[in-house]
């Protein structure tokens, strides 16, 4: 199996988070690489979610629409211009979910990533974000990279990847599309069992993850033994430790660090320049 990013999807709402979710499409993107920009208008941000609010918005749009027309079209330019060998098709939803149109449109367009930017989180109340990265992952099967503003210039050197049973055959791939593009070094960390508990995380599968490492690919690597209950937050200190630039972890057992569930990304700070990229089985595969 072979992974490549010649499908890109990035959700963009002309802030901050378009700059820097464009960027890193373009820095994964390569010879052939469609990138599809999604604007969704949320006719239910007006506090008006009456049945008759989607009609009423889409007749009497005209102004934002062509507003923000004109801002895709700008990027769509933009990109073109300085990438010969890249297509942009862009456009816009009126619809009352960010977080459904996003998963729709995915399902319809079946990309080989997602690109989520990210510029504020509810540190109290998660489940206000309005875009969800596990949930995106869960409901379509598709690899979601989720970048802050602080990573906007800042190159991949250095993945950490957290080994377990499940998905490290789909993390192996994705390893393998890291090092054919880039210069990285590769830091594989598993969890000490403690008693009788069980554990997802198994030395075993990280030795053979390393063995394959050392013997198929170019890229150094070095591996660990982290301890913590919170594996999620125990992988985010060991990140900051060695100054990672991606972690590539499961939606459910490497990503959830506080009440209730947050997503690791959530808990990033605006100038964190640590990429999460969030696979599960059959993720990161071509279509």
């Amino acid at each position: 199996m072979s992974i490549s990013f010649k499908s890109i999807l990035i959700p963009v709402d002309f802030s901050i988070n378009t700059e820097v979710a464009i960027k890193k499409g373009l820095v994964l993107g390569e010879r052939g690489t469609v990138i599809h920009l999604l604007h969704v208008h949320n006719y239910l941000s007006s506090g008006l979610p009456t049945r008759s609010l989607k009609y009423f918005v889409q007749k009497n749009s005209g102004l934002y629409n062509k507003e923000a027309e004109d801002k895709l079209m700008e990027w769509k330019d933009r990109i073109e211009e300085e990438n010969k060998n890249i297509e942009v098709i862009a456009r816009i939803r009126f619809e009352g979910s960010i977080q459904k149109t996003i998963e729709e449109t995915a399902k319809k367009l079946h990309p080989d990533l997602i690109i989520i930017g990210k510029n504020s989180h509810h540190s109290w109340f998660p489940f206000l974000n309005t875009v969800i990265p596990n949930k995106i992952v869960h409901h379509t099967g598709i690899a979601v990279l989720t970048v802050k503003p602080g990573a906007v210039d800042n190159d991949i050197k250095t993945v950490l990847v957290p080994i377990s049973t499940d998905a490290s055959r789909d993390k192996r791939e994705a390893i393998s599309a890291f090092c054919r593009k880039f210069r990285v070094k590769i830091y594989l960390v598993t969890f000490h069992n403690k008693g009788n508990a069980p554990s997802r995380f198994h030395s075993s599968s990280l030795l053979q993850m390393y063995q394959w490492l050392k013997t198929s690919t170019n890229c150094p690597v070095e591996y660990a033994v982290l301890h913590g209950n919170n594996k999620a937050k125990a992988i985010l200190n060991y990140a900051e430790k060695i100054k990672a630039d991606i972690l590539l972890v499961h939606p459910e057992t490497e990503t959830k660090i506080g009440w209730p569930n947050k997503h690791i990304s959530d808990v990033l700070p605006t100038a964190s320049k640590v990429q999460v990229l969030t696979i599960q089985a059959n993720t990161l595969v071509n279509h």
